[in-house]
């Protein structure tokens, strides 16, 4: 499997890129952190983290193989206990669920089913009872996304999601650098440098 070096892989790439191996050697039972690095080309570090916190959230378990010469230390072996589907699980190490990033996802589902909307229609129609979208947060979002090309502005302060700019189920990311990555193109579609899309 050809992926960019680790030095240029983004966190959720790596996370998702892990996911997807685990998920195939469940077909042949376990695995080791060694394994899912050769696959992936992730650093061992990020998996062990990973599979840490994937396991603290019940989605792996560890199995316990003895060694017949004592004292050598083997490798910890994990088994796939609950497959959640194609989407990574974000958890930290502890297990417990990352929330970050979550109301841009709900923004960009919406944003798909409203068709045409307002900055208070997105944000009361992509809030739930687990994470509320505050309207600053929505007009943030919106902003980047009509720069970077996903939105067009309509009549009476309403936006719309152009069909063709629909990529994929990861919501386009604002990163520090003031510039919008999208994941399921796995580039940067914006620039505030370059002043425009790629």
């Amino acid at each position: 499997m050809s992926r960019k070096p680790i030095d240029q892989q983004q966190p959720t790439e790596c996370r998702q890129a892990i996911w997807d191996a685990i998920r195939a050697f469940s077909h042949v039972g376990t695995f080791t952190v060694g394994s899912v690095e050769i696959v992936t080309r992730c650093s061992s570090g990020m998996i062990r983290e990973y599979l840490t916190g994937l396991t603290a959230a019940g989605y792996l378990e560890i199995k316990d193989y003895p060694s017949l010469v004592k004292k050598v230390a083997l490798p910890l072996y994990y088994r796939l206990i609950n497959d959640c589907g194609n989407d990574a699980p974000r958890v930290r190490k502890d297990g417990t669920a990352v929330t970050q990033g979550q109301g841009r996802l709900q923004m960009w589902n919406a944003m798909r089913i409203l068709k045409t909307f307002t900055t208070q229609d997105l944000a009361f129609n992509s809030s739930t009872d687990d994470h509320t979208v505050a309207v600053s947060e929505a007009k943030a979002y919106i902003g980047a996304l009509c720069k970077s090309g996903y939105l067009v502005g309509r009549s009476e302060g309403k936006f719309m999601l152009i069909p063709a700019m629909w990529t994929g189920p990861h919501p386009p990311q604002i990163q520090r650098t003031k510039q919008v990555y999208d994941p399921n193109l796995k580039r940067v579609v914006w620039s505030k440098i370059e002043g425009g899309a790629e």
